[in-house]
């Protein structure tokens, strides 16, 4: 099923823009999870430039799979080390890949890359 993306400037009335979470975006449920499979894919290449080491492109076929309420990742820990992490909903999954990322940039950052 093909759906049909619209891009919107939704904008707070002080101004700045509303989306600041997954649950934010006027996305089907699908699409959503989409997107974080995306950024997911994003988020580890970036880790893997800023280290210096740039050895994912084997594993690029999927550093994220959502299933359900799991996502299947070899790459990301997510809270519990494993490769099959449950969430309790997209916005707890969006969180537990940036505070991953986040960790992991500031050891890159401490460590000198």
């Amino acid at each position: 099923m093909a759906e049909k993306i619209v891009i919107v400037t939704d904008y707070k009335p002080d101004g700045t823009n509303k989306f600041f979470s997954i649950d934010d975006l006027p996305f089907s449920d699908e699409a959503k999870r989409l997107v974080l499979e995306w950024f997911a894919r994003k988020l580890w290449v970036l880790l893997e430039e800023g280290s210096g080491e740039s050895d994912y492109y084997c594993k690029m076929y999927d550093p994220l799979v959502i299933e359900g309420n799991t996502a299947h990742s070899y790459v990301f820990d997510m809270e519990d080390g494993g490769r099959h992490h449950p969430f309790k909903d997209l916005e707890h999954l969006e969180k537990m890949l940036m505070d991953e990322g986040i960790k992991r940039i500031n050891a890159m950052v401490q460590h000198g890359g």
